[in-house]
């Protein structure tokens, strides 16, 4: 899985430039939000009936390592609360799917079951782009599932309907591109944004292969449960939205 560590303090604020570009003209609630099909996947809006399955994924440990807290959920009380992020009226703050196997069952897996969830978790986080990331239960690594999911996310993110606007990002990650347009606005190409662990290897070589590359990397204290008083070094990686996308 992808996913930021952001609830530690962060290193010094890098210097902020605004910039033209485009986003979604609006990120569509659950209601309106069309299913996205691949092969072996289904993603669809999140649903209150998918707490227990949600449950399932955050009490897994070898899940939960990857993420912000570091630890499994408590109880169901708490997976609710996280499910309740996704949920109306918070469906206007992120554009994030539950994942759905489709499979027939001759491979292990079960049609319908959710095996995940993933998508932009932020539709601007620190360094003013939207973020993505992603959870995949422990059973379904090492299946190229991934990697599924995220190529027909990021195409679905940048299929939404678009408009220009006017965004402070940090400066880092215009890395020079875009140009000054006639009024000297710096105009620069739409970004899209996953943080992960460094160690996280198997979501590193996800992100690679979907076309994201690495634009930083920061050590800052480790926020997870259990390493307190560690460091964690966190990579950033960024997909630039091409021309005809």
């Amino acid at each position: 899985m992808a996913s930021p560590n952001s609830s530690a303090p962060p290193p010094p604020a890098p210097s902020k430039v605004q910039v033209k570009t485009t986003g979604p003209v609006v990120v569509p609630p659950n209601i309106n939000r069309l299913p996205i099909v691949t092969e072996r996947l289904l993603l669809r809006p999140f649903d209150i009936s998918d707490a227990e399955a949600v449950h399932v994924l955050r009490t897994q440990p070898e899940v939960m390592q990857w993420t912000a807290v570091g630890t499994a959920d408590k109880d169901m009380d708490e997976s609710r609360t996280w499910l309740q992020r996704y949920l109306p009226p918070n469906d206007l703050q992120a554009y994030n799917f539950v994942i759905v196997d489709r499979g027939d069952g001759t491979n292990g897996d079960t049609a319908g079951e959710l095996v995940g969830v993933g998508g932009v978790h932020h539709t601007r986080n620190g360094s003013g782009w939207p973020e993505c990331g992603y959870m995949l239960r422990k059973e379904y690594w090492g299946k190229g599932l991934a990697t599924e999911f995220l190529r027909a996310f990021t195409k679905a993110w940048w299929a939404l309907p678009r408009e220009e606007i006017r965004v402070e990002v940090n400066e880092e990650t215009v890395g020079g591109r875009g140009e000054k347009n006639d009024s000297g606005e710096l105009q620069v190409p739409e970004i899209l944004m996953a943080v992960i662990e460094a160690s996280n290897v198997g979501s590193r070589r996800v992100l690679e292969k979907s076309g994201f590359r690495e634009y930083k990397q920061w050590t800052e204290p480790d926020s997870r449960v259990g390493y307190e008083g560690s460091t964690a070094t966190l990579v950033a990686l960024l997909l630039e939205k091409a021309p005809d996308s």
